[in-house]
């Protein structure tokens, strides 16, 4: 894919699960907690993990969403 495309939902959404694994493996005191990469800032703070967990959040409300 050309990098100037805009990524799909699905690749959002495997990204994001990516990101969620990293933080999982290398939190393993405090799971889903900051510290799991290199974008973690202090020790509340990652936007890499907050953008995940958003991404989550969309994917799953549109999933559970009543016709």
């Amino acid at each position: 894919m050309p990098i100037d495309e805009p990524a799909s939902k699905a690749t959002e959404l495997f990204t994001a699960k990516r990101v969620l694994d990293a933080h999982w493996a290398r939190a393993l005191d405090r799971p889903w907690r900051i510290g799991g990469c290199l974008e973690c800032q202090g020790r509340n703070d990652c936007p890499q993990l907050d953008w995940a967990i958003e991404v989550t959040a969309e994917a799953a409300a549109l999933m559970f969403q009543k016709r």
